[in-house]
């Protein structure tokens, strides 16, 4: 099969110093980011050290942010109403767990497959408020998925909060199915959309989640520092925001009165990086410009041939599903030692590609899986470069 990169992706290749050095399949962890992106970010911070506090300027800035608001609500199909944005994924799933009236005996699902991101600010809510914590497999088989998810639910359970892309194997959940069942129930739910956005298509609409958090420093090649939080909006009131400041009200008093803004944007307060946000709506308008279906329609070719690939080599056990559908641009493998039988540290792989300058990553609290994240910036090259150093390994 072959596999041509599309000349807009070939031109933002050029744009990307790290892979010039480096075969570069860590996207899924940290993203490099494009010329264009930090150069937003330069601009942007000159333009705002003419003077922050000079007329014209606050407002042009918090223009820019609105701006972005406006594009990432375009990309998640949502209204700009329901979007905080904030500095990473983390933070919205913190805003959402520690919005909640816990009362004892309450419990939360989570699945057995989560970034310590979707872990610990949920076992920090079950040690403060006596939460019960429930973990649902992650399985291949969807019907026995779903059928060990809908055991877990009952009329405690408050919230389900789990990761729409699965960073360990890039199997891309049930969602639906999931959120149907739950909202049978009245239960919310919470998706991490770290690993997807950008990634895969997603529609919060067509989802019909609760809460989609989000990063923008992985597939959208935006700075650190930049994400947020999508709430649907009648769930906005529902949610007791417990971290607010300046920003966040509508109006208040000296003595006492408070009213909070009437959309997302009350779980956002203080200062921020302004030019980062700027630069993290410059990356998503050259998405726009490209086409998110041209994006996605090479990131399926591109992983259907590595996972192909990969099953062509001696020892290589593959743990990501073979459809594209059910999947996504993170694939993950195990490889064994056609000696001993046993698999291979991933440490030791990870360190092999290293050497040969190529980035894979290694998944903490699992010793022998590879992750390989794909984006539209990885060419034929990085693909045949990787497997042959896999192949004298």
């Amino acid at each position: 099969m072959s596999l041509v990169q599309p000349a807009v992706f070939a031109q933002l290749r050029r744009s990307l110093p790290a892979v010039q050095e480096y075969v570069y399949f860590q996207t899924s962890g940290f993203s490099p980011k494009p010329d264009f992106v930090i150069e937003e970010v330069v601009r942007w911070s000159r333009f705002y050290n003419r003077g922050p506090a000079l007329p014209g300027v606050y407002a042009t800035m918090l223009a820019q942010l609105e701006a972005t608001r406006a594009r990432v609500a375009a990309a998640l199909n949502a209204d700009p109403a329901e979007i905080m944005l904030g500095e990473n994924t983390t933070v919205g799933i913190n805003i959402v767990a520690n919005g909640i009236d816990w009362q004892p005996g309450d419990n939360v699902i989570l699945s057995d497959h989560e970034h310590p991101g979707n872990r610990i600010p949920w076992y920090n809510v079950a040690q403060r408020y006596g939460v019960a914590l429930r973990f649902t497999p992650v399985l291949h088989d969807e019907t026995q998925m779903l059928e060990e998810f809908a055991r877990r639910l009952d009329a405690r359970t408050r919230v389900v909060s789990v990761s729409h892309v699965c960073r360990r194997t890039g199997q891309r959940l049930p969602v639906r199915a999931m959120i149907a069942l739950a909202h049978a129930q009245g239960v919310p739910v919470l998706l991490d959309g770290a690993q997807s956005f950008g990634s895969v298509p997603v529609d919060v609409r067509a989802l019909d989640c609760d809460f989609y958090t989000f990063s923008g420093h992985k597939y959208i090649l935006a700075p650190q520092g930049t994400g947020g939080l999508y709430v649907r909006r009648d769930r906005i009131d529902w949610l007791r925001p417990s971290w607010i400041g300046s920003h966040s009200q509508q109006e208040f008093t000296l003595d006492g009165g408070l009213t909070l803004r009437d959309d997302a944007r009350r779980f956002e307060f203080g200062t921020r990086s302004l030019p980062d946000q700027a630069a993290f709506g410059r990356a998503l308008a050259y998405w726009e410009e490209v086409g998110w279906n041209c994006v996605f329609g090479y990131l399926t070719a591109y992983t259907d041939r590595l996972k192909a690939a990969l099953m062509e080599l001696p020892g290589v056990v593959l743990d990501t599903p073979l459809p594209y559908d059910r999947s996504s641009a993170i694939v993950t493998f195990r490889l064994r030692d056609r000696v001993t039988g046993d698999f291979v540290p991933s440490a030791t792989v990870c360190a092999y590609l290293a050497e040969a300058r190529i980035l894979a990553s290694t998944l903490e609290k699992d010793a022998t899986r590879v992750r390989i994240s794909t984006h539209v910036f990885n060419d034929a090259e990085d693909l045949a470069r990787l497997l042959r150093v896999l192949a004298a390994l």
